[in-house]
């Protein structure tokens, strides 16, 4: 299976709650030139699944408007304390056919995708609206291949 494993772009400063951080309009832009630029080297999401949090689920509908998909759900073990094995138990429970698009926070992500590729305790940290694509052959540790990482930062942009 294919799994983008994706941190929410950059976010406003603390509101009344962590949750309701909103995307700032940097963070939406980065967004979408990263996905337009993912888009047009071939990337081509099926599924999209955000974390319930107010950031990712804009990052996730910012995707989900450049891919032409609909954010299929959001899930409560996406959130940045989430732990990693329940995502994995979670990700061998589900049948998806085609690549899916995991819309979450740090620390969870660096865990994730860490865990997935190198093994126990693994981090690989993880910059606002980046992405991460893995090959999962079993969503266990050290059960995928990371085939790239890629940011917003990464394009150069003015």
């Amino acid at each position: 299976m294919r799994l983008y494993v994706v941190r929410h772009g950059e976010a406003e400063a603390q509101r009344t709650t962590d949750e309701a951080r909103a995307l700032t309009d940097a963070g939406r832009r980065g967004v979408q030139r990263l996905w337009q630029n993912l888009l047009a080297e071939g990337v081509r999401p099926a599924t999209l699944i955000s974390s319930p949090y107010v950031r990712a689920r804009q990052t996730a509908d910012e995707i989900a408007a450049q891919c032409g998909l609909a954010v299929d759900d959001t899930c409560d073990l996406l959130v940045p304390d989430g732990h990693p094995q329940r995502v994995f138990d979670w990700l061998l429970a589900r049948d998806d056919s085609g690549p899916l698009v995991l819309v979450s926070h740090m620390p969870l992500v660096a865990h994730l995708v860490g865990q997935l590729s190198e093994g126990p305790g693994a981090r690989l940290p993880m910059g606002v609206g980046a992405v991460a694509a893995l090959e999962v052959e079993v969503p266990a540790v050290a059960g995928a291949r990371l085939l790239w990482l890629r940011a917003p930062g990464d394009l150069f942009l003015e």
